[in-house]
């Protein structure tokens, strides 16, 4: 392991080539973040600094890379040193021991799915453990993109497969765009979709920054469905040499019967495969194992475009001062009991409303 190089994140697959490269890098400092670069034998890290109420963490998007699992530990032991040094309070990691583009679609799934319980030991043995939350999805759906395209849409369904062929007789027309001005349709259904489901979504800085810096290298790209004229659904994709990943998405409710997604979704992956990416991550499916979670409606749809599930880590935090990590699971426990109460008392008023205004 001493004379592993470290891996080049442009040539692995999966999101890690997206989130751990050069692009993602420039991107970040960008948006007035502080960003810090390691490396060692067999691994790769790009680190972000975030701060928080009990002080400041450095967190590792997919990172650190690995060329094999085998290089976790050094690699978590050199960024703690580092981050001791730099008086950071604690790391936060998705560490990947990618494949390379050089393997074929079912052997990195395989890779991905067995190499992800190993590193999860090895965290934990290094005295790791789980982060309150996710940052990045710890479980997401993979596309083959090396086959020919009758073969790509021969993976979906085939309510996709006519959805696709047949969006020019529905009238809906799709398009992409490098453009930075492209992120504005995605911006502004994501953020509508954003507050009909209750999640929070990125900011408009934040995307329109995204599509200004990342265009430089080709490694954004917006895609949009429309019907006379009115963009009806647009997704924002992000893109290394090896792999697409389908990063923010949103549609108008209004024309769901219309079903723009498919045939735009459809679209980006036909794409991709055509300028020699050889995988797409569809950025986030529920476990199988757990029907009862609240992505399940969304994953099933994700999961009609083909391909196979990976399991990616989750987010792990590595305490640096332990003084300052203790102080802020203690903070966030607080947030989270307050945040719980606030929801079920704003369920108890929605319930006492639809009581005395039932829909006649």
């Amino acid at each position: 392991m001493r004379h592993t190089p470290a891996p080049d994140p442009s040539t692995v697959l999966g999101p890690a080539g997206v989130l751990q490269s050069e692009p993602w890098h420039r991107f970040q400092a960008a948006l007035g973040r502080a960003t810090h670069l390691f490396s060692g034998p067999g691994w790769h890290a790009l680190v972000v600094e975030e701060t928080s109420r009990a002080g400041r963490l450095w967190y590792a998007p997919y990172g650190p890379v690995l060329s094999h699992p085998e290089a976790l530990p050094d690699a978590l032991t050199e960024l703690r040193s580092a981050a001791r040094a730099a008086r950071i309070g604690w790391l936060r990691v998705e560490p990947q021991a990618a494949a390379s583009s050089g393997e074929g679609f079912e052997d990195a799934v395989r890779r991905q799915n067995a190499t992800a319980p190993v590193l999860a030991a090895a965290l934990t043995a290094h005295g790791a453990r789980p982060a309150p939350r996710d940052i990045q999805p710890a479980y997401t759906r993979w596309v083959d993109l090396t086959r020919e395209p009758g073969g790509i849409l021969g993976a979906m369904t085939g309510t996709n497969r006519n959805l696709w062929r047949r969006h020019r007789d529905k009238g809906i027309t799709l398009e992409s765009s490098t453009h930075p001005s492209g992120a504005d349709a995605v911006i502004e259904l994501l953020h509508r979709t954003a507050g009909r489901r209750g999640f929070t979504a990125h900011g408009s800085d934040y995307l329109r920054t995204a599509a200004r810096v990342l265009r430089e290298t080709g490694s954004c790209t917006a895609y949009t469905s429309s019907v006379d004229g009115t963009v009806v659904s647009a997704l924002l994709t992000y893109d290394s040499p090896t792999t697409r990943v389908f990063a923010h998405s949103g549609m108008d409710a209004a024309l769901r019967k219309l079903r723009p997604n498919q045939p735009l979704i459809a679209q980006a992956l036909l794409d991709a495969a055509a300028q020699g990416q050889r995988m797409a991550d569809l950025f986030g499916v529920a476990s199988a194992n757990d029907p009862g979670h609240p992505w399940t409606g969304f994953s099933a749809f994700k999961r009609s475009f083909g391909g196979a599930d990976v399991a990616l880590g989750g987010t792990w935090d590595l305490p640096v001062s332990a003084p300052r990590y203790a102080a802020y699971r203690v903070a966030r426990r607080a947030r989270d009991e307050v945040s719980t109460v606030r929801g079920r008392a704003r369920g108890a008023a929605d319930t006492a409303r639809a009581r005395l205004h039932p829909e006649r």
